[in-house]
């Protein structure tokens, strides 16, 4: 049996609109989900669902909701792999 090491980077770029991140928001979603604080926690979650292809443009995402509504924009598909 053969065994890789398999890396995968990818950069993603992810703009949120503070103005829908309110206090109110934000306790709901660390009262149903994770406790986030700050935009930047926010942005590094939608960052790594974007890389997994499990959030995009126009998906409907659990916690936020459509990212349109959110003022959520994914950009970035430059991914590199390489054997390690």
């Amino acid at each position: 049996m053969k065994k890789f090491t398999v890396a995968v980077t990818t950069e993603v770029d992810v703009e949120l609109d503070e103005s829908k991140f309110t206090e109110e928001f934000m306790q709901g979603f660390r009262d149903g989900f994770y406790d986030f604080h700050d935009l930047e926690a926010h942005a590094k979650h939608l960052g790594q669902l974007y890389a997994r292809g499990l959030a995009d443009n126009r998906s409907f995402i659990e916690g936020y909701g459509e990212a349109p509504d959110m003022g959520i924009v994914f950009t970035g598909d430059d991914i590199q792999i390489e054997i390690v």
